[in-house]
């Protein structure tokens, strides 16, 4: 930690008690926040004991100067959420002062803002003891903020009288922080998730179909061997799922059973999901059919009569539409999950129909033509145990997110794209989106979009997405390929073959655009090390960095990548933020010097975009480069958010969503800089011969915040 930083700490003093009773002579702006701040902790043990929950839960106390006479200078206050995150801040000034007789005044709302604008946050406020005023930070630069709050805390016009309105101070203060803690729940709320309810219900109905069943699979697997071996093996190829299954191990045994049968409900889930979207849209298609209402028997406890019903509902899905086989047909761990029960006791204890009931009520009572999020690539992650997770490196991609890289990546309507590790399918179908928005038809996009992953159900999962992703459109084929990225190379001939093309087809020899999510895997963690450097060896025409061996995999997938792009071709990945600190980032970043104008480094202060990973994230905008002189003459934009992204962009469907994602790359890649920017702020590094280690910034005037915290 610098001296600096360690001297706002000790200057940053938490509320633990300060006395009641103040001499007159210590009345200065530090009595005063030391007042504000207990009342604040005086509210929040109130809401505590009454049990209801509290976001305003302290207020953090800032000195920042102190004169020769020893008075304090520049005291403000910050709001923390009961986890300590940053809410709202303030500034506070006596009444009697030349900046504190009014409350509204432009010095210290521009005191007040520049530290908020710092910190990311949505409010600020003045007071002045007498009054407190709250202005929301505005959404753009060209607006203004907005007073949205006004309170008369005590009739005074000197510090001096304020002890004789305590009481009153106290209940005025308790009622702006009420108001405002509205305020902040409605921030916290303005775009939750469209697909949030929906994902819980889902994920629940998926948890109760396998704790329904896990008792039953357990005593059929422990009584058969050749059984454990067999899900074993499908658990790697179909889910890339490590599973040892050792009825020895009771209790990671059990985990592991109840993983498996998570990935086998999802399987279906899956398919009673295009079910339904295919319900919903038959009606409309070119060559119209219709699908029966789908029914489970609640009240059955016979698991066979319950797939039964599945299935004929699957297959006539299949025979009405003419297609989708590829979805409808794939059962790994279905057999298991419908496992019957033995003997009385297990036969009483067999709720199945009320399971898979509750599940299909999840699946219908969603509006699957009106949303548009990736929702069921979003399941199969979340479905996911957090340790398994975490082993497998699968974190779900939010859709903002993904929508800014396609949008760096995809910008034209032919453009050819590749996901390297797709995953859930979410890249895939923002791009699809994206290409079908630049005016591409259904089965030209589907053409241009090439996608691979190492796991088959993933791989089909993917496949699903995109063949789904305009349900009004017949069904064409996409090209995903079940194969690890550092197996394939440009131009390679692959296994899949397409009607009305003769033979198979072949990887295209450049790409417009590489998008996407790499795994966060260890290098200690990684099987296929000899592939990696096979496929690296090949890479002649690259200038490949000499990594450390604890490199991650995120690393060579951005080098590998390169040799799919063609000059002028934009790589857009989600990568860890370790890059940029690291040992083995610097080789990383020196190749990309080498290789790329490195457009943009993106991070944010206020929010992480995969909370549940053990690494912070950034997002990489790379423009393939082949000029060295252009390279050099780049200049980096480091970027770092002060708003949500689903504060700062549309909601997804809405009619103005691409304009304002196009608009807002082009502010942090090729605005004018403005340090007062809501939205966020922009350092500019050349990029030089290194890519830009050498840190020569340009000069984007001061720091909004003295200190570094």
């Amino acid at each position: 930690m610098s001296l600096n930083a360690m001297r706002v700490k000790a200057e940053t003093v938490q509320y633990q008690g300060i006395n009641s009773v103040m001499p007159i002579a210590t009345m200065n702006e530090l009595t005063f926040a030391g007042w504000l701040a207990e009342f604040t902790a005086v509210r929040t043990a109130a809401r505590d004991t009454a049990g209801e929950v509290t976001l305003v839960a302290a207020a953090a106390i800032e000195e920042r100067q102190v004169d020769e006479k020893g008075t304090v200078r520049r005291c403000d206050i910050r709001f923390n959420s009961p986890r300590g995150r940053k809410l709202a801040s303030g500034e506070l000034k006596r009444p009697e002062v030349p900046e504190g007789r009014d409350v509204r005044s432009e010095a210290l709302r521009a005191d007040a803002r520049r530290k908020a604008l710092a910190r990311g946050l949505p409010y600020y406020f003045t007071c002045n003891i007498a009054q407190v005023a709250l202005y929301e930070v505005a959404a753009t630069p060209s607006e203004e903020d907005q007073e949205v709050d006004f309170v008369e805390l005590a009739p005074i016009k000197n510090s001096s009288e304020a002890p004789a309105y305590r009481e009153k101070i106290r209940e005025e203060w308790t009622r702006f922080l009420d108001r405002l803690e509205n305020r902040l729940a409605a921030v916290e709320r303005r775009r939750p998730s469209v697909t949030s309810a929906d994902v819980v219900a889902l994920r629940d109905g998926i948890f109760a179909i396998s704790s329904e069943a896990a008792q039953r699979v357990m005593r059929r697997l422990a009584a058969d061997p050749a059984l454990i071996e067999e899900v074993r093996t499908e658990a790697a190829a179909s889910f890339n799922f490590p599973a040892t299954l050792n009825p020895a191990l009771p209790s990671r045994f059990m985990e592991e059973v109840v993983q498996i049968l998570r990935f086998g409900a999802f399987v279906v889930a899956q398919k009673l999901v295009l079910y339904r979207v295919l319900e919903d849209s038959g009606p409309r298609r070119t060559e119209p059919f219709t699908l029966d209402a789908l029914t489970l028997s609640a009240n059955s406890t016979d698991p066979q009569a319950i797939r039964a019903q599945l299935d004929s509902a699957f297959s006539l899905a299949i025979r009405r539409s003419g297609d989708f086989e590829t979805a409808f047909l794939p059962e790994p761990f279905v057999d298991l999950l419908f496992t019957d029960p033995e003997g009385l006791v297990e036969a009483r204890e067999c709720w199945v129909g009320k399971a898979w009931s509750e599940l299909l009520d999840a699946v219908s009572g969603a509006s699957w033509l009106s949303i548009s999020q990736n929702i069921v690539g979003l399941l199969y992650e979340v479905i996911v145990e957090e340790r398994f997770r975490h082993q497998l490196g699968q974190f779900y991609t939010p859709e903002d997110v993904v929508d800014i890289l396609i949008t760096f990546g995809v910008r034209g309507p032919g453009d050819l794209v590749l996901d390297p590790a797709t995953g859930g399918g979410s890249f895939l179908r923002s791009a699809y989106a994206r290409k079908r928005a630049l005016g591409a038809s259904h089965e030209r996009t589907l053409s241009d979009i090439w996608g691979c992953e190492i796991t088959a159900f993933a791989a089909e999962l993917s496949t699903v997405t995109l063949a789904t992703s305009d349900t009004h459109e017949a069904a064409a084929y996409p090209r995903v390929l079940l194969k690890d990225f550092f197996e394939l190379r440009p131009g390679l001939k692959t296994h899949l073959e397409i009607p009305g093309i003769l033979g198979r087809l072949s990887i295209p020899e450049a790409f417009d655009a590489v998008v996407g999510n790499p795994p966060y895997i260890s290098y200690r963690h990684l099987t296929n090390l000899d592939t990696i450097v096979n496929a690296l060896a090949k890479d002649a025409t690259l200038l490949l960095p000499k990594f450390s061996g604890k490199s991650d995999a995120y690393l060579w997938f951005i080098v590998h990548a390169t040799s799919f792009l063609r000059q002028g071709g934009r790589l857009a990945f989600v990568v860890s933020s370790g890059m940029l600190f690291s040992d083995y980032g610097i080789p990383l970043i020196r190749f990309l010097g080498r290789h790329y104008r490195i457009r943009g480094v993106v991070d944010s202060i206020v929010e992480r975009w995969f909370p549940e990973a053990d690494t912070n994230t950034i997002l990489l905008l790379l423009e393939r480069e082949n000029d060295t002189a252009t390279r050099e003459a780049n200049e980096i934009r480091f970027v770092r958010l002060r708003r949500p992204l689903a504060q700062i962009m549309p909601s997804p469907g809405a009619a103005d969503r691409r304009d304002a994602i196009e608009s807002f790359l082009d502010d942090m890649l090729d605005g004018p800089i403005d340090v007062l920017d809501p939205r966020m702020q922009i350092n500019r590094v050349a990029q030089g011969v290194d890519g830009g280690l050498t840190l020569t910034e340009a000069d984007e005037g001061p720091d909004l915040l003295e200190e570094d915290e």
